[in-house]
């Protein structure tokens, strides 16, 4: 009796064996493919934040192409931009959509921030910044600010674009002070769009030493009068702008608030180059170009 139970134990265990280790050999490739899915998946996680973070910055140059396709999309698909209404809020959020796509690292290769916003309508409202370091003194900020809210018009998107542009094609500058570009959601008066810079758009420790503010201009260009009109609300305002548009050789500091002047020319206006887009695309770049003159010399 004994000898057929020791005979069952003997010829039953091999037979158990070999589905143990079936078991095992099914069971532990699963674990190993679930495992090498998991640690890729992390892997790749943090190398997506931090190539969003550290991507590499490309300038592009100053084309009317570039310039036309920006200004098509925020006319032709997105439209009007304002908070006033269900359509136009769709609007803001579309160009701010594409603002981050255009200037982020997918393209020119900026980490795109956003500020504290305002609330309005059930939504808080942010505006989008990028920014070029300065070398010297990064913790010295000069601004260059423009909304993106608008009616849609060709005049209020060519605004915009330029911003983008000149963000773009300024991205391998090496200022010595900080040049922070800011798109802003909401269309306000120059002293309220300042005061939502210096609020929501300096980090600690840092300065403003100037704001360049970019807008649509209102009304008609006056006839043989200058390309550019300019807003200061005071005379070391305007002592600020004479030096950087070169009017002024020398930099004059006589207040304690920051220098600012909001400017607009005539490619900004709805009332010039009325179905002339392409004659007023080809001025903008000219426009560009003096706006990038005055950037480079505030940050030096």
């Amino acid at each position: 009796m004994s000898d057929a139970l020791v005979s069952n134990v003997v010829t039953k265990d091999p037979q158990k064996s070999p589905l143990v280790y079936k078991v095992l050999l099914m069971t532990l490739p699963v674990g190993v493919v679930i495992g090498t899915i998991i640690f890729m998946f992390a892997y790749f996680y943090m190398e997506r934040e931090e190539e969003r973070d550290h991507a590499v910055i490309i300038s592009h140059g100053l084309r009317v192409s570039d310039l036309e396709d920006m200004v098509g999309k925020l006319t032709d698909r997105i439209g009007s931009r304002d908070i006033e209404t269900e359509e136009g809020r769709g609007g803001l959020r579309r160009a701010a959509s594409m603002i981050e796509g255009g200037l982020g690292p997918q393209n020119v290769g900026y980490p795109v921030k956003r500020s504290e916003g305002e609330a309005a309508h059930g939504r808080l409202w942010k505006s989008l910044y990028v920014e070029i370091r300065g070398e010297d003194d990064p913790e010295e900020i000069i601004f260059a600010a423009v909304s993106y809210a608008g009616a849609g018009e060709v005049a209020d998107s060519n605004c915009v674009s330029t911003l983008m542009m000149l963000a773009s094609a300024m991205a391998r500058e090496k200022p010595a002070k900080t040049l922070r570009f800011v798109f802003l959601p909401m269309n306000k008066s120059p002293d309220q769009q300042n005061r939502w810079l210096l609020d929501r758009c300096l980090k600690d420790g840092e300065s403003c030493v100037g704001i360049i503010g970019l807008q649509t201009m209102t009304g008609s260009p006056k006839a043989g009068g200058a390309d550019w009109e300019a807003i200061t609300s005071s005379d070391a305002d305007k002592a600020w702008w004479d030096f950087v548009s070169n009017e002024s050789s020398s930099e004059i500091k006589t207040s304690s608030s920051p220098p600012s002047v909001w400017v607009s020319h005539a490619v900004y206006s709805p009332e010039a180059w009325v179905d002339k887009r392409a004659d007023r695309l080809a001025h903008t770049l000219d426009a560009v170009r003096e706006i990038r003159a005055w950037l480079l010399k505030a940050a030096r």
